[in-house]
Formats: C-alpha cells, sequence, structure tokens
C-alpha cells in the first residue's frame, strides 16, 4: 500500500541526494586539488618560457574559414603534450575544456602560439594555466613583465608538483572511497 510507496520513494530520494552530496564532493575537491601548487615565477635567471620559433612555423589566421591553422607538423596537436600532463600540471578545468571544447582549444593555442611566437607546448601550458585560472595567469605574466623577468613556465613537469599532486589525489580519492563504501 501507500507505506511500500512512501518507503520507495525515501529510498529513491536517499540515493538521489547521495549521488548529488557525491558529486558535489567530487567537484569541490578536485577544483582545490591544484590550490598548493606554487607557480613557477622564475627566479635568478632561469631559462625563459618564451621560446622563439621560426617564423615559417607561425600558424596563420585564415580569414576565408575564420580558423588558425598550422603551417608546419610541429604546431599540430602531436607536437605538444598530451591530456594526462594537462590533469597533472592544471588540474581538471582545461583537461575538461581540452576534451569537451577540442575545436576552441585548439584554436586558443594556434592563436597563442602566433601571437607570443613561441612552441605549442609553451601555447598549451599558458593555454592551461588560463583556464584554470585566468585572473592568475594574468598577474603572473603582468609581474614578470613589470619585474623585467621571463614570463612564467607553465608546460614543464617538475617532480615536487608530480609528487605534491599525487599525494593530493591519493587523499581526495581516499575519502572519495571511504564516503562511497559507507554510503552506497
Amino acid at each position: 500500500g501507500p507505506h511500500c510507496i512512501f518507503q520507495e520513494a525515501k529510498g529513491i530520494l536517499n540515493t538521489t541526494t547521495m549521488m548529488n552530496a557525491l558529486v558535489l564532493f567530487l567537484f569541490t575537491f578536485l577544483g582545490f586539488s591544484q590550490a598548493f601548487v606554487v607557480p613557477d615565477l622564475k627566479k635568478n635567471g632561469v631559462v625563459s618560457s618564451r621560446v622563439a620559433t621560426p617564423l615559417s612555423m607561425v600558424p596563420k589566421y585564415d580569414k576565408s574559414v575564420g580558423k588558425w591553422e598550422i603551417t608546419s607538423p610541429e604546431e599540430g596537436p602531436e607536437a605538444g603534450y598530451g591530456p594526462v600532463q594537462t590533469l597533472l600540471l592544471h588540474g581538471p578545468k582545461p583537461l575538461f575544456s581540452r576534451v569537451f571544447t577540442p575545436d576552441d582549444y585548439e584554436q586558443a593555442v594556434l592563436k597563442f602560439m602566433a601571437g607570443e611566437k613561441c612552441t605549442r607546448e609553451v601555447a598549451q601550458g599558458n593555454m592551461d594555466r588560463y583556464l584554470e585560472n585566468a585572473q592568475d595567469w594574468a598577474f603572473e605574466r603582468m609581474e614578470a613583465e613589470k619585474k623585467g623577468r621571463a614570463y612564467p613556465t607553465y608546460h614543464v613537469l617538475k617532480t615536487k608538483q608530480l609528487v605534491l599532486t599525487l599525494v593530493w589525489s591519493g587523499v581526495v580519492f581516499a575519502y572519495f572511497y571511504l564516503f562511497l563504501s559507507k554510503y552506497l
């Protein structure tokens, strides 16, 4: 009777509520997973992230199709780093952008390459950092220019950063596992 329907609705509500809480928990921790990674602000003579490329290798804008296009294989996606490095360097936000809107991501990388005359990896690192936190990216570049330093390097995965990211991810997934095992 009505009691069975109420119990069934209560079970669905609890499952839905728990799944919503789980998704909120997961995205909250994924969003903060990069909170403890300090960007490299280039101290004392470290090599600049501006690696000049020959003008023949700079992407060109094709007005007829309204898109940036590569002019050599060294500019293509294969020349850069993969999605796993995007995740390890900058977290899930730029990874989601890269996976779910690949054309927009590719156009942003090519436009940055053309504007800065830099390598694909440098452009990818900057786009990933920008997508992760645009205000911090702009501030770090402005500070580098103001102080006459090289721009920060966002495309190099350092051992310390990798270890911190893996440890932090381990903590997040441990809590995630405990949450799942307790409530599901």
